[in-house]
């Protein structure tokens, strides 16, 4: 056994080693730390999709295309090779490609984090096409392509949903629904799985019994059948896992031996990895694998326990099968995400009956769809509100709340505790298990506390400051990049109202996550700076915003009013009327930067300051014309950069300092020079990166500061 362990550590490795050294070892790698511009040649192998918009630093990037590609011939400068790597392609325009055809153009070649390939390129030219695809990928691309038309045509996120379940086709599926899917424990069913191989050959074998007389030539008819599906839904390495993990359970069912399981499911596994040693690192087939072996190993003690309990044994049957695969997947679930659904298992049975006639009738519609479009459309319309079953599972089992943990193995170690103690009886300790858990959820002492006055939220790269105007209220200044990030932490603060809005500047790391901030709550006002650059985030939270009345703030203007938490002044600083300019510094804009509103608020005797990205010379023009007194907290501009002015800190002298910036960001973000001077001015330093989202009660005599970090004891609902 001893033997067998280490021949197989032995090959892994050596197979992985080859791999990597054939990646990172070769003419393209050499080149890449120049970010060279490359002509080549090569084959697409995925089908290109629009990869979402994001923000980058302060930029908002807008969507690209992208695709995996294999080149076999490359160009640097004036030297050229044939060469065989596989490439990430990028395209600011539409890629009129397919899988298999082979193509020419030129970009830039970056260095990626992603382990599959040897490079980045950023194209920039026209792709011409050089040779077609082979027969059956040029059949694949038209039904994948005449189906995805027939469920835009049904419409909606059902009709969306079904070329993902059916054929793999996830374009139509909105990033909300996907996230509530993975929320509700059904992320599987939005993409091909085994499940859907499984039930294909199945439904097959049982079609083809009326054609042939022999299991022999019934096995050779799904086995083609199989090969074909796998075209049709790009065999990609989520693909071939389905595939393969499918046939285990299919193989390991007809032939009736359940010794024969794990061997066919080890076999499968040093199949996988060998063909593709990236697969041992990747959660899909960590998933897969531990879905398959629940299947494989549990459902069946499961379907007999709960078939002697209720006396149904189909019933049973359909509880087993995803109550075992979920089973075994939760701790790699919890290790991944730190996220534990208690009602994946009843939404993963509730949608289980419906997956098999879309999956079966969705197969159908798929193959007539370039022949008969009519007769699609009317297979998918059968189809739908099957299809809308689901979604209204997975909408109504997002909404409620999930067990957080930590993002670490701690997650896994408790679910495995759990199912130990249960498989063992030990149900004294599996009690004692379950107070303690939830003595650490009730307990108080929860982020942010329930005297909180100031909250940094943790946005990543980007600013989101919230200040405590009680009864659910708070005035809200910039709201990051990211509008989940954001509307999570107003959940967590449980503001419900937001009389204030204040926008600094319109860099995307400060405005993009609007969305976040109005998901449920109403805004009463708003106020912008007098800098309408960059002009589409501006244009972006005007038409947000809609009714709400928005006012361009000058320094020197001055509210006050009563609020649940004390009186409340809020004072601008900055900008002056009359747009002033500044010397450019190098980064994101020194002109958007330099027009960042600049607010000191005070409420009750709690005094804050804040002043978006305002660079060292606009900070000394404000504190020309602006009598600044010591204060409480200050969030520190620009993300703690380098770009401070001295003589401002001083004058503000603050008891806390808050940099609000991303970890391992490019920037360098905070400086040691910045963290260093707000140290010696006596500031309490905290930074998101570090200490997570931080919340600030200042009720008592003292500041009192709660920090959200990712430590162990974080557990909670959410």
């Amino acid at each position: 056994m001893a033997l067998i362990l280490i021949a197989a550590l032995l090959t892994g490795s050596a197979g992985s080693a080859i791999r990597q050294i054939g990646l990172t070892h070769n003419f393209l790698a050499k080149a890449l730390v120049s970010n060279p511009e490359v002509e080549i040649v090569g084959t697409l192998k995925t089908d290109p999709t629009w990869s979402r918009p994001k923000v980058i630093g302060s930029r908002f990037r807008s969507k690209s295309m992208t695709a995996l590609a294999s080149i076999s011939y490359l160009k640097i400068g004036g030297e050229s090779r044939r060469i065989r790597l596989p490439i990430r392609l990028t395209s600011s325009r539409f890629i009129d490609l397919i899988p298999g055809e082979k193509f020419a153009v030129t970009g830039v070649a970056f260095p990626t984090a992603e382990r599959r390939v040897a490079a980045l390129i950023a194209t920039h030219g026209e792709f011409k096409k050089i040779s077609q695809a082979n027969y059956l990928q040029r059949i694949s691309a038209k039904i994948r392509n005449s189906f995805r038309e027939s469920a835009i045509s049904v419409g909606g996120a059902g009709g969306a949903l079904i070329p993902g379940l059916v054929i793999g086709d996830t374009s139509l599926e909105e990033a909300s629904f996907v996230l509530e899917m993975r929320r509700s424990g059904l992320s599987h069913l939005t993409a091909v799985s085994g499940a859907n191989f499984a039930i294909i050959a199945a439904f097959l074998l049982w079609l083809s019994q009326w054609i042939f007389k022999r299991v022999r030539s019934r096995l050779i008819l799904t086995s083609m059948v199989l090969v074909g599906f796998i075209f049709l839904v790009r065999p990609s390495p989520s693909v071939l896992r389905a595939s393969v993990m499918s046939a285990v359970i299919l193989i390991a069912k007809a032939r009736g031996v359940s010794a024969d399981s794990i061997p066919s499911l080890g076999l499968a596994i040093s199949f996988l990895i060998l063909m593709d040693p990236f697969q041992a690192i990747d959660p899909g087939f960590a998933l897969s694998v531990a879905a398959t072996a629940g299947i494989l190993l549990l459902a069946p003690k499961l379907e007999t326990y709960l078939n002697a309990k209720f006396g149904h044994e189909k019933l049973a049957q359909v509880i087993a099968i995803p109550l075992s695969a979920t089973i075994m997947c939760t701790p790699v679930i919890l290790a991944i995400s730190g996220l534990f659904s208690l009602v994946s298992i009843p939404a993963n049975i509730l949608a289980e009956p419906v997956v098999a006639p879309i999956t079966i009738i969705g197969f159908i519609a798929a193959i007539f769809s370039p022949i008969f479009p009519a007769l699609s459309h009317f297979l998918l319309v059968l189809i739908k509100p099957l299809a809308q079953f689901i979604v209204w599972i997975s909408n109504f089992a997002s909404n409620l709340p999930v067990l957080m943990l930590p993002k670490s193995y701690l997650g896994a170690a408790i679910a495995l505790i759990l199912i130990a103690l249960i498989k063992f009886r030990r149900w004294g300790f599996l009690t004692i298990f379950i107070v303690i858990a939830a003595l650490i959820i009730v307990l108080p002492g929860r982020w942010p506390g329930s005297s909180w006055s100031v909250a940094n939220c943790n946005v990543g790269q980007g600013d989101g400051l919230v200040i405590n105007l009680g009864a659910n209220e708070a005035l809200v200044i910039d709201v990051g990049p990211d509008a989940k990030l954001m509307d999570d932490c107003l959940k967590d603060l449980g503001i419900k109202k937001i009389p204030l809005l204040v926008l600094s500047h319109f860099h995307a790391d400060h405005v993009h996550g609007l969305d976040g901030a109005l998901a449920g709550r109403r805004i009463s006002n708003a106020w912008f700076t007098n800098f309408k650059e960059p002009k589409s985030e501006r244009d972006t939270a005007v038409l947000l915003l809609a009714d709400t009345p928005i006012h361009q703030v000058a320094a020197g203007e001055v509210i006050e009013f009563n609020s649940a938490k004390g009186a409340v002044k809020i004072e601008v600083l900055w900008p002056t009327k009359a747009q002033s300019t500044f010397e450019a510094l190098p980064g994101d804009g020194s002109a958007i930067n330099n027009s960042s509103i600049a607010l000191l608020v005070t409420v009750g005797k709690i005094r804050i300051f804040s002043a978006g990205d305002l660079e060292p010379q606009a900070q000394q023009a404000m504190l020309a014309i602006a009598k600044i007194d010591p204060i409480d907290i200050y969030k520190v501009s620009h993300h703690g950069s380098t770009y401070q002015y001295l003589p401002l800190m001083t004058e503000l002298s603050p008891k806390v300092a808050l940099i609000s910036v991303g970890a391992g960001n490019s920037y360098g973000h905070p400086a040691a020079n910045t963290v260093s001077a707000l140290k010696t001015l006596g500031a309490k330093v905290l930074r998101t990166d570090l200490d997570g989202a931080i919340a600030i009660d200042a009720s008592q005599m003292t500041l009192k500061i709660r920090t959200k970090r990712n430590d162990w004891w974080n557990i909670s609902w959410g």
